[in-house]
């Protein structure tokens, strides 16, 4: 597995401007094509450049994962239709719900999903129909907002320091992986900010110091 360190647009945040699975990745257009040529090199999956919601970002506004795809409603109809040409046969769905960062409030991989507790159970059975995965109700570290808590993949998640023993424990049993703590880019909180990853490799902030590395690669080497 290769991980790489870069920047994007000028920002360490890697994370923020990439949606990677194990079968696609979705890129914000504005990323320059020797940086795209970096994620296809190293996630080995199909790419998608777009806006969504008209922003430079991706991460906060869709979640998903190889069996489908949750977009923000803020996502217009023409960024709509191209993810939809790109990946014809992926389940892709608006949430239809007040909360517009939906990839803050959603965690999730090929195996389950943990959604944040403002979706509701509504929300939370769309999540689970969509992405064809057991979900659950959850905080991390006490927070909503768990699809920004945690950096996950099909081989491990890196999770917000301050999570209690019992969400680690819920992470591990509904994704499914390998868990640790951990930050990135020196010392950010937030690990789904510095970090784009999949099961074949992972882009990761230029700031990250040698010791978020070592746990980085622990938590998702194969």
């Amino acid at each position: 597995m290769e991980i790489r360190l870069e920047t994007v647009l000028g920002s360490a945040e890697v994370g923020l401007f990439a949606l990677p699975t194990d079968r696609y990745v979705i890129l914000s257009k504005e990323i320059n094509p020797s940086k795209v040529r970096v994620f296809q090199q190293v996630l080995k999956v199909d790419t998608i450049l777009t806006s969504l919601a008209d922003s430079i970002l991706v991460a906060p506004f869709a979640a998903g994962n190889s069996n489908g795809l949750l977009l923000s409603k803020l996502v217009v109809d023409e960024e709509l239709k191209k993810i939809k040409a790109a990946l014809p046969d992926l389940n892709i769905h608006r949430l239809d719900t007040k909360y517009t960062a939906v990839g803050n409030l959603i965690l999730c991989n090929d195996r389950g999903a943990v959604v944040s507790s403002l979706l509701g159970k509504n929300v939370a059975k769309v999540v689970a129909d969509v992405l064809g995965t057991e979900t659950v109700s959850s905080t991390v570290a006490n927070r909503s907002y768990v699809g920004s808590l945690v950096a996950a993949t099909n081989v491990g998640a890196l999770v917000f320091v301050d999570a209690e023993d019992d969400e680690l424990k819920l992470v591990e049993d509904v994704l499914h992986v390998h868990v640790d703590t951990g930050t990135v880019n020196g010392g950010v909180l937030f690990p789904r900010s510095g970090i784009a990853a999949n099961s074949s490799g992972a882009i990761v902030g230029a700031l990250t110091t040698g010791p978020e590395l070592m746990t980085i690669s622990r938590v998702f080497q194969r």
